[in-house]
């Protein structure tokens, strides 16, 4: 009902509100009035071109609506049925547009055409002039009560999902700014402890191994790079602004996923690698996706194939697909049989 009152009150709905009306006009000329005249007939179309402009001054639409209504009285040779019509329906707009004086005034000029009928039965007249002026005033302004309780209730629908979307908004920072402080104070202390204690050991053993050094120094280098980006998370979980940050930039991918294979190669994993050269096209989302994919296959290679494994990595590009496909061979086993890992980004 709200959705057609709004058509109806609409003003590109004009045009087919005319033509209804005008088309009704006709029709009830042809078929309901009795040998209407020239003047009836440009009375009733007057009456039907008038109510157009409800839409915009809907107060000068019942005034003029209103006075074709009493020139019908005065001057017609039939009743003005379509004029009583164009009338009500002006008032009606007006009433479910305007509220205050306008509504009251426009059925006071109603009301007067009735009055004014030439019948000369003031009973008659005065029974028609307060149905006919006081009817069209009480269906508009039930109607606009109906548009202000709809709009009222579309304001506080909108103003609770408003707060409701700023209640877990608050709940989320929350959330994530006891996330960052436990990575913060716990997590980060922790890896900077041992990325701190590594390098000491580092540099107390100077005469070490040549093999242990280097391991060392791999433990320092994951250490630190694992250091960075927990501070990274940190600061993206207390500031929601950078939310949509990435880890990591498209065009990084492919030195991340190189140092990620040769930390695998420095554990004994020997890994063949092949990687589409436009991978870097990509977004940042789907970049972080496939190093976050690389590093844990190479983890799980590492866990159950163990060292000494082989493992192949392939990423390719087709149009706006990216296949990722990871094997290895099962510590020495030929690949055809060994794990596979392979999927469609």
């Amino acid at each position: 009902m709200t959705r057609g009152l709004a058509s109806w009150l609409d003003v590109r709905f004009v045009p087919v509100r005319s033509l209804v009306l005008a088309v009704a006009a006709v029709g009830c000329q042809l078929l309901l009035a009795d040998s209407p005249s020239p003047l009836d007939w440009t009375i009733a179309m007057l009456a039907v071109l008038v109510t157009a402009g409800g839409v915009r001054w809907p107060f000068v639409t019942a005034l003029l609506t209103s006075a074709l209504l009493l020139l019908g009285f005065e001057f017609g040779d039939t009743g003005p049925v379509v004029g009583k019509v164009a009338a009500a329906i002006a008032l009606i707009e007006l009433s479910a547009r305007r509220s205050g004086w306008q509504p009251w005034v426009a059925a006071c000029a109603l009301a007067a055409a009735y009055l004014l009928h030439p019948s000369g039965d003031l009973a008659a007249n005065g029974y028609r002039a307060v149905v006919m002026a006081g009817a069209p005033v009480l269906v508009g302004v039930l109607l606009r009560t109906a548009r202000e309780s709809t709009e009222h209730a579309r304001r506080q629908a909108s103003e609770i999902a408003q707060r409701r979307d700023a209640e877990i908004a608050a709940a989320r920072a929350v959330e994530r700014t006891a996330i960052a402080r436990e990575l913060h104070d716990l997590i980060a202390h922790h890896v900077s402890s041992t990325v701190l204690r590594v390098g000491v050991a580092r540099h107390a053993m100077p005469d070490a191994p040549p093999a242990a050094l280097e391991v060392l120094d791999d433990i320092h280098a994951s250490g630190r790079q694992t250091l960075a980006d927990l501070r990274r998370l940190v600061a993206i979980l207390r500031d929601p602004a950078m939310t949509g940050d990435s880890f990591l930039a498209p065009a990084d991918l492919p030195a991340a996923l190189a140092a990620v294979l040769g930390r695998a190669r420095q554990s004994g994993i020997a890994v063949d690698a092949e990687i589409a050269d436009d991978i870097t096209e990509v977004d940042a989302v789907l970049a972080l996706t496939l190093l976050r994919l690389t590093q844990e296959g190479i983890s799980n290679i590492a866990k159950h194939a163990g060292p000494g494994a082989a493992a192949r990595l392939t990423i390719a590009r087709d149009d706006d697909k990216v296949e990722f496909t990871l094997r290895d061979n099962g510590n020495g086993r030929d690949a055809s049989v060994g794990r596979k890992c392979r999927g469609w980004a």
